[in-house]
């Protein structure tokens, strides 16, 4: 297992010097803060996530997936918060759960100052697919999911334990190698492309974090774009440019640890894409707007954390008749899913649940955290109604199973539609689900944002 534990803080000039990043305030509050890392890189062939077309096994490993753990705080009052960020497809809510309560049974933990940001890599394991899988191809999925249980449950108690003196500070940068990703026709999704000035967020919020002597230890990074670089036809275990900007910016920075979650990028592609050395291509250009950016003087951040949480529940409308819903299963692999299990006798859940977490440090940064695939609109919409300037929007968190669609795609149809959220719950009619999902996943994000984060 590699793991990377916090330094202890040298107070010399000599080292201070030596920092790879900008300069730190002496006022900057302290605050106890553990980073751990581990190898998560299948041992044997897997399943990987999406693309339809894939029904075979990985054929070996062309870069590594890794875990990382980030927390913050001491165990006194509210307790700490971690930040577990995972190359992987999507770690099931399940798994998930399952390594909060092995941690938590040693180290207690809030469940809403929990997070883990799926990197969401398409040539990573396919985790969520486990149900869909029979034979020696379930039983070396089953073999690596215990794989992860256990090192995301190491890694966080490592970070926990590696807790030393340190500060936080951050600032934003702009990468541009996201482009939305749909082709509209007289307003109508017509197929997948890389559509020029169509709504894309290209912001790359940085969040670093030193030692008492102000020597770099890490930085979380976070951009809307999908880990789709490489294509379905590509064999092999990669973490796209999210995996390769972590190299690149631990290669840049020695001894400091790369965190990168998604934000909300999910009508968003990689542009180019489709091998490796362009997956190299983005992920040097984010590492280097990464060093860029820590070469400025950055916005101390407070460690004092306030942390609010909401679970939506989204009840089903009444099921059109099965008949119905064959007649749409092969537009969307929701209802697909939905026949399937009615075939099977099994009963339909009656809502879906929908996470929703903020963290506040001070009035410095508000962190929401969402679940599943967001649509670029969410973020652009929050960015104009609350502060901008101050707010840092994670997608992918938690859980991946649905596409959250906004007013505008739900106007112009198309993939991202059929397989949302809004879809599943109305049983392939999401223009009949009001308030929309974008009205009450906003307005709820809006009620735990504190409102020294809304606009004046």
């Amino acid at each position: 297992m590699n793991t990377t534990f916090l330094a202890r803080a040298v107070l010399t000039i000599g080292i201070l010097a030596a920092c790879a990043s900008g300069p730190v305030a002496a006022d900057e509050e302290l605050a106890p803060i553990g980073i751990a890392q581990v190898d998560i890189t299948p041992e044997q062939p897997v399943r990987m996530y999406g693309y339809a077309s894939r029904i075979k096994e990985s054929a070996g490993v062309a870069g590594p997936l890794r875990a990382k753990a980030l927390a913050i705080g001491g165990n006194e009052g509210e307790g700490p918060a971690v930040l577990l960020c995972v190359d992987n497809g999507a770690v099931p809510a399940e798994i998930r759960d399952e390594v909060f309560n092995r941690v938590t049974a040693k180290v207690p933990v809030k469940r809403e100052r929990f997070m883990l940001a799926n990197a969401h890599c398409h040539s990573g394991p396919n985790l969520k697919g486990m149900d869909s899988f029979s034979g020696e191809q379930l039983e070396h999925m089953k073999a690596y999911a215990r794989l992860v249980v256990d090192r995301l449950e190491a890694v966080v108690l490592e970070a926990l334990a590696a807790r030393r003196p340190g500060r936080l500070a951050w600032g934003q940068g702009r990468v541009g190698f996201a482009a939305n990703r749909r082709v509209l026709k007289d307003g109508k999704w017509a197929g997948f492309g890389a559509v020029p000035d169509a709504p894309t967020d290209h912001s790359l919020p940085v969040l670093r974090i030193t030692d008492e002597a102000g020597k770099l230890l890490a930085v979380v990074v976070n951009y809307a774009c999908h880990c789709t670089t490489l294509r379905g036809d590509f064999p092999q275990i990669h973490g796209d440019w999210a995996g390769c900007a972590q190299q690149y910016i631990e290669a840049d920075h020695p001894g400091a640890v790369a965190l990168i979650s998604i934000g909300c990028g999910a009508d968003s592609d990689p542009a180019p894409h489709s091998t490796v050395e362009l997956c190299q291509q983005h992920g040097r250009a984010l590492a280097d707007e990464v060093k860029r950016v820590l070469q400025t003087p950055l916005q101390p951040v407070e460690p004092r954390l306030t942390t609010r949480a909401v679970t939506l529940d989204f009840p089903y409308s009444p099921p059109p008749s099965l008949e119905t819903l064959k007649e749409s299963a092969n537009q969307s692999w929701a209802i697909e899913s939905m026949v399937k299990r009615i075939a099977r006798g099994d009963l339909l859940a009656k809502s879906e649940p929908y996470e929703i977490a903020v963290w506040a440090f001070g009035d410095d940064l508000a962190m929401v955290f969402l679940n599943d695939e967001v649509v670029v609109d969410y973020a652009l919409r929050l960015k104009r109604e609350l502060d901008g300037s101050r707010l840092w929007i994670t997608a992918y968190t938690n859980d991946v199973s649905h596409y959250i669609a906004s007013d505008r795609l739900l106007k112009e149809g198309g993939y991202e539609v059929r397989n949302s959220l809004s879809t599943t719950v109305t049983f392939g009619r999401p223009e009949e689900l009001q308030p929309s999902m974008e009205e009450r996943i906003i307005s709820a994000v809006q009620e735990l944002v504190p409102q020294e984060f809304h606009r004046q």
